[in-house]
């Protein structure tokens, strides 16, 4: 056929296929070049017919001349079929591209053939096939998570499950679920899942953010949808994530917990526009489902709780050890635990359906259980110590608290009583308070106890006009007591002291016990005072007899020294009192014990004067008030002065200088003894090295210092603190002698024994002072190494003229030279006295015979003076 002709029919066809709507278009099979195109293909591709008509086939598609598209023609142009058909897609002039079904077959025009295309645009038909793979990819979705609902139990598991479902099933390119904790203040993915999953890690919103898909789903509650993210920006994502990614829609769902967004589920997808109202309210769908197994959750979870409490409230109940009870609105017993039969002894059976009153002991008044019952009616609770009986009949304090439950109405619905028994406790409380009351050795009132009935008494007193006596009682010689026969023999000596105590006065009296070997009477004077000194008389003649309470039958003697103080006569407070009977009890001691004294204010002047001393000789230890002055002891061979004996004097600022009589007891009996024996030897060290290196032949004066008993029974007064201090000023402890009284060796404990034994091993001499007038026992002198002894003034005085007081002197010296003592006599004021020592062979003298003690200027002279006599 002559291509005219081809031309004249192709026209004719383009008439009758312009109307078509199908795309059709004819072209040579081994080129593909177009021969023929329609209108509607031409409209479809946005060409026009010439631009058609010089291009081929693989201009719109690449496709026709792959290998692909070959395998599709060949079948055609061998003949084997007569027509295929397929899918491919179009390029526009635009670039889009446009999906299409293809028909090819061969149709013969003329001579030649031509391959004759219909196809038609199934843009359409692919979208809502797309449509509905995701609807149908979205159901198996909500299936998963709907299946995957029934066997979770919280959200940690849930969540990781439907970001997978959602992109390997539901064909989403990412999700994640971001949770919101309003209490933080923040919104930040907890799971994510798919292609680009990493862009939302560290991604963290404030709640007070306003813009934003997260932001505006949280706040509004609502689905928010991104259809192009061209146009609306994924404003959490940062552009070239979402570039990278591919991200072309989004939509994020509100997940509701307890009525509140909890957490937002956020989709994104490749295409645009993915997120259609079906597929939408498909998402929706499974979010609800989420919610309700949220809230179901922890429905469950608060169910699980309930149920452990309520196992654990069984338990609790069953095996607790505190007793417990529960009884209706009418307080008829409906249940009791294993406790209340292990405390009450009754047995569930034995008291279901009775009233509590089964326990009742019958101690307590109806006042007492009308309280109780108002106090539940006003607070539903009450609680309080309550006394019981048991099934056997013992009575025991109990420990009950009740609690009133109410119905909905707000009426009694039940009784549920806890208790324990506090018997012990109670025991533990009496005897705490025995304890704090009451002298646990005689079971007397103490201290405490004392002061607290004495106030009453005097307030009472004050009151009725009757008055009311304290005597002070302090025992005489229970010291020794103590010492001789230990502290075990003086227990059991005071338990009979207070019962004789006890018996010798009124029953209506109170004995107390202050401690030690001190006891007080409180008398009541509602009959007068006319019978106090007989009561007072009457402790002391029952204190007085004899005490048979040792191992080996001996029996122990002592006495009593008592003080007596009226109320209102002599003081108006307990105080006051007190003080005033003890200083009256010391009054009777110094007046030779085993007596009565009554107070006078001479008494409370004398103890005034005696505070006020204590007051002016603690004063005078910071203020260097104290000087040493020293008595010569003189050498009765040889006439010369070789030691003296330091004797400490005060110089009061207002009394002027003051004998140690007067201040050292006191000291002793204050403690102060140890600081300022401290202060004596180190100031007698200090004038004995001075005298030494003044000596213009390098002799030394020996110098005697007194020490308290005190000062050796103190564990505080450390002797190497003093050898130390000999030893800075370089001076032997042979320069010294520590003089002692024989009293000390009758205790001769190991605090003291360790002393002596350190003077010894320092080279410092021991004197034993006033030998003759105490013990005297030579036992003493063997066993401690003493060096001297020094005969009392008493047997100096009267030598001249008392044969026996030479005789004795004469055998105290004899005695100490026979075991290797030299012997000081004390107090010679006459040269007779003097003679008749040398004759007994006393090795030294001193007193004021020779010379009173000395402030040290004066001893210096003296001891130069005696010094140019002998030479």
């Amino acid at each position: 056929m002559q291509i005219n002709e081809l031309e004249a029919k192709l026209q004719q066809t383009q008439i009758i296929l312009d109307k078509s709507p199908s795309l059709v278009f004819l072209m040579v099979p081994e080129t593909l070049q177009f021969v023929f195109v329609n209108a509607s293909l031409l409209t479809c591709l946005d060409y026009s017919q010439d631009e058609m008509l010089a291009m081929s086939a693989n201009q719109l598609n690449p496709a026709f001349s792959d290998d692909y598209c070959q395998s599709i023609l060949a079948p055609l142009l061998s003949g084997e079929q007569e027509s295929v058909d397929f899918e491919m897609a179009f390029i526009r002039k635009n670039h889009e591209i446009v999906p299409v079904a293809m028909f090819l077959r061969l149709v013969e025009m003329g001579d030649s053939k031509l391959l004759l295309a219909i196809a038609h645009d199934i843009t359409i038909k692919q979208q809502h096939e797309a449509h509905i793979s995701r609807l149908t990819n979205f159901y198996k979705a909500l299936s998963e998570v709907n299946q995957a609902i029934v066997r979770m139990h919280d959200e940690a598991a849930l969540f990781p499950l439907v970001c997978r479902v959602a992109v390997e099933l539901g064909g989403v390119a990412m999700a994640f679920i971001a949770q919101v904790d309003a209490r933080q203040g923040w919104i930040k993915p907890v799971v994510s899942y798919g292609h680009g999953k990493s862009s939302v890690d560290g991604l963290v919103i404030a709640v007070t953010e306003q813009t934003g898909i997260l932001a505006t789903a949280f706040h509004e509650r609502r689905i928010v949808v991104i259809d192009n993210s061209a146009v609306d920006k994924l404003s959490y994502l940062a552009d070239e994530d979402v570039r990278t990614f591919g991200w072309q829609s989004a939509a994020t769902f509100p997940i509701m917990r307890a009525g509140e967004v909890f957490a937002l589920l956020t989709v994104h997808h490749q295409y645009s526009h993915a997120f259609e109202l079906p597929l939408v309210n498909l998402i929706s769908e499974m979010c609800g489902d989420i919610s309700f197994a949220l809230d179901n959750f922890d429905r469950e979870h608060q169910r699980k709780l309930l149920e452990d409490e309520s196992k654990q409230a069984s338990l609790v109940y069953q095996y607790s050890s505190q007793a417990m009870m529960v009884t209706d609105a009418d307080n008829q017993i409906i249940s009791v635990n294993h406790a209340y039969t292990t405390v009450t002894g009754y047995a569930a059976h034995e008291v279901i359906g009775k009233n509590p009153s089964v326990l009742s002991s019958g101690r307590h008044d109806a006042e007492f259980y009308k309280t109780i019952w108002n106090t539940l009616k006003a607070y539903q609770y009450w609680q309080g110590r309550i006394w019981s009986k048991r099934k056997n009949g013992e009575i025991y304090p109990e420990w009950m608290a009740i609690n009133l439950v109410l119905d909905e109405e707000g009426e009694p619905y039940r009784y549920v009583a806890t208790f324990y028994d506090i018997t012990d406790k109670v025991r533990a409380e009496e005897l705490i308070w025995k304890q704090a009351n009451y002298d646990l050795l005689t079971e007397l009132p103490n201290r405490y106890m004392l002061h607290q009935r004495l106030v009453q008494e005097v307030s009472y007193a004050q009151h009725s006009g009757h008055g009311v006596a304290l005597l002070y009682i302090d025992l005489d010689q229970f010291k020794e007591v103590n010492d001789t026969l230990g502290h075990q023999m003086g227990d059991l000596l005071l338990v009979q002291v207070a019962q004789r105590i006890r018996l010798a006065v009124n029953s209506n009296d109170i004995v107390a016990r202050l401690g030690g070997d001190e006891f007080v009477v409180i008398v009541p004077l509602s009959d007068g005072k006319d019978n106090l000194t007989d009561i007072a008389q009457n402790v002391i003649t029952q204190l007085a007899a004899s005490f048979d309470i040792s191992v080996d039958k001996r029996v122990i003697h002592i006495s009593a020294s008592i003080g007596i103080a009226l109320c209102p006569d002599d003081a108006n407070t307990a105080d006051d009192l007190l003080r005033e009977a003890e200083q009256a009890m010391y009054a009777a001691k110094q007046a030779g014990r085993n007596r009565l004294s009554f107070y006078t204010v001479a008494l409370q002047q004398k103890a005034q004067n005696r505070l006020r001393l204590l007051s002016d000789l603690r004063y005078a230890l910071t203020t260097q008030q104290f000087e040493l002055h020293f008595q010569p002891i003189v050498d009765l061979n040889t006439g010369r002065i070789t030691k003296a004996e330091a004797l400490i004097r005060w110089q009061h600022p207002e009394h002027g200088w003051m004998s140690p009589v007067e201040f050292i007891p006191l000291a002793e009996e204050t403690g102060l003894i140890i600081a300022l024996g401290d202060w004596v030897f180190k100031e007698a060290a200090t004038w004995a090295r001075r005298w030494q290196q003044n000596s213009a032949d390098g002799s030394s004066i020996q110098v005697s210092v007194n020490m308290s008993p005190v000062q050796f029974k103190d564990a505080t007064v450390k002797l190497a603190d003093w050898l130390a201090y000999l030893q800075n000023l370089g001076l032997s402890g042979e320069n010294l002698v520590i003089e002692i009284t024989e009293g000390l060796l009758l205790d001769a404990s190991t605090l003291i024994t360790d002393k002596l034994l350190t003077f010894r091993d320092a080279g410092i001499k021991v004197s034993m002072d006033d030998f003759g007038t105490g013990y005297s026992a030579l036992s003493y002198l063997k066993k401690f190494d003493i060096d001297y002894l020094k005969i009392d003034q008493s047997f100096v005085r009267d030598i001249c003229i008392d044969p026996s007081d030479l005789a004795l002197s004469e055998a105290i010296v004899v005695m100490a030279h026979k075991l290797g003592l030299r012997v000081i006599a004390e107090g010679v004021e006459t040269a007779a006295q003097r003679d008749l020592l040398v004759q007994c062979g006393c090795d030294y003298a001193q007193g004021y015979y020779f010379s009173p003690a000395l402030p040290p200027a004066e001893f210096e002279l003296f001891i130069r003076d005696n010094q140019a006599a002998a030479i």
